[in-house]
């Protein structure tokens, strides 16, 4: 379990918080497990809701590129894979619900983290974009739910063109449940949480599931590995993290 990632159990709710500031909470395979893990421990303990939440002034960068520089065979694109698909499953079809708890914005996997959980609150003006394709990556979460969610012309926008959306505007698209002003989020969220509660858990477990299995289809993991597999099987997944890490334009093939 890596250091990166915390737990905290109050009342019957877990609180997860992505804890690795200093990197704008950019995601490791490591901190993909733990969310994993812990969502897990959340049942074990009992708990009635979870909370995932961020350290800092961003909720979540993204992956943290060097990870996605370092993938040289296909092993190493199916662990990546796995693990992130283990984590969104493990968002999707953890019995309690998953409150998402922006302290600011997100971009990438950060962004994908909060499109997951079951409900989430977001400062208006944070920040919002899903820009993988511009590294030679693609949003694989994001690209299998985004149209089911907000039609395919808007999760275009977002997937292919990069477009960035504001809290408020993601909100109004109904990418999330709440957007309020930034100093409004953890009351919010607590009122939230405390509605949740009242629920009988059975009921929220069985609506729950039932709300996600609106957005699935038959063989979407497979998909996505497939997805993967392809876009490292070529250069330009490699040259689009070296070329960010090396805070230059990429050189795509024409």
């Amino acid at each position: 379990m890596t250091d990166h990632v915390t737990y905290d159990l109050e009342a019957g709710v877990a609180t997860i918080t992505l804890s690795r500031p200093e990197k704008l909470n950019a995601l490791t395979l490591e901190m993909w497990e733990a969310v994993d893990d812990l969502l897990t421990r959340a049942d074990r303990d009992g708990a009635r809701v979870a909370v995932l939440t961020g350290e800092g002034r961003v909720f979540c960068a993204g992956d943290d590129i060097a990870t996605l520089r370092d993938i040289d065979d296909t092993r190493a694109v199916r662990e990546l894979t796995k693990i992130a698909l283990d984590c969104f499953g493990a968002i999707e079809d953890a019995p309690m619900p998953v409150v998402g708890k922006a302290n600011g914005s997100a971009y990438g996997g950060g962004f994908e983290l909060l499109l997951a959980c079951d409900l989430t609150v977001v400062p208006e003006d944070a920040e919002y974009a899903l820009p993988e394709v511009q590294i030679g990556a693609y949003p694989f979460y994001g690209a299998k739910r985004l149209a089911r969610m907000i039609g395919r012309q808007r999760a275009a926008d977002l997937a292919l063109a990069g477009r960035t959306l504001s809290g408020e505007e993601a909100t109004e698209w109904g990418l999330f449940a709440r957007a309020v002003s930034g100093d409004e989020v953890d009351e919010t969220v607590e009122s939230l949480v405390a509605n949740l509660k009242r629920g009988s858990p059975p009921a929220i477990e069985t609506t729950k599931a039932w709300l996600n299995t609106s957005l699935k289809f038959a063989g979407e993991n497979d998909a996505m590995r497939t997805g993967l597999g392809y876009l490292f099987a070529g250069p330009e997944a490699h040259e689009g993290a070296l070329s960010f890490l090396e805070k230059r334009d990429p050189d795509y093939a024409e």
